[in-house]
């Protein structure tokens, strides 16, 4: 992942995006501030899993985006903190240069977290974030 980008549901919603085939096209209003976060190179991802049952003849996705912040300040803290009180949509820039965009119907909540030091000279200081 190159860069995910955070906005409410709400806000998502609003922007009135069009979909055709299931990609998004083109959005009627882009007025909505996104929280962006570019991604150190191998650290996040999104996965959808596709869940199935075949008693119901039900097929549902649940997607996760894993996001991992370098550095530790008191802004990004703010920032995980007003993320974690609202439903999210999250537009995901893969490195391939295409973008996917999770939660746009129930949205994501941001289910777990951390925030560490690290312990070795290598280890991350930083945020893991897990979106789903």
């Amino acid at each position: 992942m190159k860069s995910v980008r955070f906005g409410s549901l709400e806000d998502y919603e609003a922007m009135g995006a069009t979909v055709s085939a299931g990609a998004i096209t083109a959005f009627t209003a882009a007025a909505t501030d996104f929280f962006i976060y570019d991604q150190l190179k191998e650290t996040s991802s999104l996965t959808e899993t596709i869940n199935g049952n075949s008693q119901n003849g039900t097929v549902y996705f649940t997607p996760e985006v894993v996001v991992v912040l370098s550095k530790l300040d008191v802004t990004k803290r703010n920032e995980i903190k007003l993320l974690a009180q609202q439903r999210l949509v999250a537009i995901v820039e893969t490195n391939d240069g295409s973008y996917w965009v999770a939660g746009y119907e129930n949205g994501l909540e941001l289910n777990a977290g951390t925030s560490a030091t690290g312990t070795a000279f290598a280890d991350l200081s930083g945020y893991s974030l897990t979106f789903s």
